[in-house]
Parts: C-alpha cells; sequence; structure tokens
C-alpha cells in the first residue's frame, strides 16, 4: 500500500473509532460501568437510559445488577423482577433476582426463582447448582450463615460462566465496541462475533 492510501486508511479508521465513541449512549456507559465494578455510576446510567426508554428491558437487568452489588436489595428485587416478568426466559436476572430475595431473607421466593432457572435453557452446571439450592432452600429456613454460603456460592456459579463465556468468545471478537451484539444466553454482552456465538 502506498503512503497516501495508508494515511487514508488511518483516517477511516480513527475517523470510525470517533464517531463509534461518540454514538455512546447512557445504557453503553452503563454496562462498562457495571463490567468495571462502578456499580454507583452503573445504577445512575441505567437509570438515564430508562428515563429515555421506560420499556429498555436491558437497561432494567442492569439496574437491578448494579442496586444488587450495591447491597440495595429491595430495589434490586423490584428491578429485577419486573425484568423477569418481561423476559421469563433470561437467566441473569432471574438468578440475580433469587439472591436478592435470598439476600433479604425470603427463602420461598428464592427457591421459586432457582426452580424456575434450573428449568430454562443454562449451562448445566447452572443448572444443577440452581436445583441443588432450591431444594436445600425448600427444607426450611436456614440460619444465615449457610443461607449466605448457598447465595455467595450461586454468584461465584454466576462469575465463573461470565468469565467462561468471555473467554471463549474473546478470539471471535470484532474490533468494536461491546454493545454491538448481546450473547443471546442473556450473560453478557462481549462485542460482534463473524462467526455465531460459541455455546460453552
Amino acid at each position: 500500500m502506498s503512503p497516501p492510501r495508508r494515511g487514508r486508511a488511518r483516517g477511516l479508521v480513527a475517523g470510525l473509532a470517533l464517531l463509534l465513541a461518540g454514538c455512546a449512549t447512557a445504557f453503553q456507559h452503563g454496562q462498562t460501568a457495571l463490567h468495571e465494578g462502578r456499580y454507583q455510576e452503573a445504577a445512575a446510567r441505567f437509570g438515564e437510559a430508562l428515563a429515555e426508554d421506560p420499556a429498555r428491558v436491558d437497561a432494567l437487568v442492569g439496574l437491578g445488577l448494579a442496586q444488587y452489588h450495591l447491597d440495595a436489595f429491595h430495589a434490586a428485587v423490584g428491578s429485577l423482577g419486573r425484568a423477569v416478568l418481561a423476559v421469563p426466559d433470561r437467566a441473569e436476572p432471574r438468578l440475580y433476582l433469587a439472591l436478592a430475595y435470598l439476600a433479604l431473607e425470603d427463602q420461598a421466593a428464592a427457591a421459586r426463582q432457582l426452580e424456575a432457572l434450573a428449568g430454562l435453557d443454562v449451562h448445566p452446571r447452572i443448572a444443577a447448582q440452581a436445583g441443588r439450592a432450591a431444594t436445600l432452600l425448600g427444607l426450611g429456613a436456614l440460619p444465615v450463615g449457610p443461607r449466605e454460603f448457598v447465595r455467595k456460592s450461586l454468584e461465584d456459579e454466576a462469575d465463573w460462566h461470565r468469565e467462561l463465556l468471555e473467554a471463549r468468545l474473546a478470539p471471535h471478537m470484532y474490533l468494536g465496541p461491546a454493545w454491538f451484539v448481546h450473547d443471546p444466553a442473556g450473560w453478557s454482552p462481549l462485542g460482534w462475533y463473524p462467526y455465531g456465538v460459541p455455546r460453552p
């Protein structure tokens, strides 16, 4: 490639990067903040996205996740409960709704969500863990220690699954912003995949 053509190519790439950066929305900023653990900022950004479009379920899920991580469990139940009603087959909001109920010591509500989660098209390890936890919670009121152990174990399973997907999807990712395409399993927005989304 001649020097002028290389210069034009670099200019196009830089222009595209600026264009994409300028197109970032409140939802996209919320996703970035959530991924980086800036939960207060994520909640604010998802709130802005919902003010623009109250029916945007992915923003509602993001808000619920941020609220959960801020220990605002009552608020998280409200947001995630609405999300589960809107998208009952999506795994992540249902799992974190169960976890929020557990944090609020409502074992029966948590068990119902975990039973429903175990019946969804999720990774077998997640389904098995959710089923075992639902059975345990159905046996009667657990002391704080065992209940928190169940909650943190399920949260660790969710983190494991997210990290697994990210590792498997990384080689297929297009150099571009993470908001192009969402993982259809509902766990993590990771980019555009030219050969489809690989399943773990």
